[in-house]
């Protein structure tokens, strides 16, 4: 739509759930960078778009994925975008009730995780939990160019790239996850979500910087087998014409991260909160000798009577969405109160838990 414009490499619409927000205007979308600025799109149908003039926001390199959504629990806009701070590619949050008018920017923040550099951030909130926002940044790693990185396919373009922008054929690029319930506190997993993939000399290779980058946002799917799943997009190939592409990624629905034991075992209580609803739902994988129980503590961590382990039926399987029980044990007479939930693990994983009505 502009071609050979600032807009377009960094063109990241979304769909705008603010209340008040004008039909005409239901999608919106940001692009530019540090020189012309943030530009607001809008558009009726998400195909005719409309650009505002001047700019929305002027601070930050802007220069890749920046991230606009209306934050439903927190009623107001939320703008992640890219920066620099301490020589290092970072990821600054404002906030804004209009659009026009922005908070000073902060930087995130990310408890005991190491100084790591960071280009896009494809930050929103989780779709089948909006209070929880979720991340998926990538990951900018500067190496010294070693015989075995020179080697790596594409051989030849990382020479070439690398006689004309020495950085190029050395440096690389791969996907992170975080989450956070504030928007400012993540938790950033170190370890790489999007791996670059297996050398291969004959087909598109990844092992390049400006690769593995993963697009905006995440969506439902159903696989061949007609079980729910999360999709999202990641773009490989990078630097090869002809043979760049986007591959679509799925893994189980809150599948990105779990509460792991090993054969071993091992269990986890959670902080103390309270709950709605009357019944608890888990989504958890078991191996064959595998096991899962659950007890439900009170603040001073003991067992509520008919919440024990011993009155626990004992979870094994594989399951998205399984109602746990106790034995004669109703977990509505405990809605409203002050608990902690004991996991004990042994060779499962535990991706998420739920109560619902």
């Amino acid at each position: 739509v502009w071609p050979g414009s600032p807009y377009t490499g960094t063109f990241v619409p979304f769909d705008d759930q603010n209340p008040d927000c004008k039909p005409t205007e239901r999608f919106k979308a940001v692009g530019g960078n540090h020189k012309v600025g943030l530009h607001l799109f809008t558009s009726p149908d998400a195909i005719h778009w409309s650009k505002r003039d001047k700019p929305i926001f002027t601070q930050g390199a802007l220069d890749s994925m920046n991230t606009i959504f209306w934050d439903t629990e927190r009623k107001q806009y939320t703008l992640y975008f890219r920066t620099v701070r301490d020589r290092l590619r970072s990821i600054d949050v404002s906030y804004s009730a209009d659009l026009l008018n922005w908070t000073e920017p902060v930087p995130l923040q990310y408890g005991n995780s190491p100084p790591q550099q960071m280009y896009t951030n494809g930050i929103l909130p989780y779709y089948r939990a909006p209070h929880i926002l979720v991340g998926f940044p990538t990951r900018y790693t500067a190496r010294p160019l070693s015989p075995r990185l020179a080697n790596l396919p594409p051989r030849e373009i990382r020479q070439q790239l690398g006689d004309a922008y020495a950085r190029v054929a050395s440096d690389l690029s791969d996907g992170l996850f975080m989450s956070s319930r504030d928007g400012l506190n993540f938790n950033r997993w170190d370890e790489a979500f999007i791996r670059p993939a297996e050398e291969n000399p004959d087909a598109a290779q990844n092992w390049m910087y400006g690769d593995n980058y993963q697009s905006y946002g995440l969506f439902p799917t159903t696989n061949k087998q007609g079980k729910k799943e999360i999709s999202f997009l990641v773009s490989h190939g990078y630097w090869q014409e002809y043979k760049s592409r986007v591959a679509r990624y799925s893994l189980r629905p809150d599948g990105f991260v779990s509460l792991h034991a090993k054969y071993a075992g091992g269990e986890c209580i959670t902080k103390p909160f309270t709950f709605d609803g009357s019944r608890l739902s888990v989504n958890f994988a078991t191996s064959a000798a595998g096991s899962i129980q659950i007890e439900i503590l009170d603040a001073g961590l003991q067992a509520f009577p008919g919440f024990q382990l011993s009155e626990f039926q004992t979870l094994i399987g594989n399951n998205t969405n399984q109602i746990v029980h106790w034995h004669d044990a109703s977990l509505e007479s405990l809605a409203g109160q002050t608990i902690r939930l004991r996991f004990i693990l042994k060779d499962a994983d535990l991706f998420a838990f739920q109560f619902v009505n």
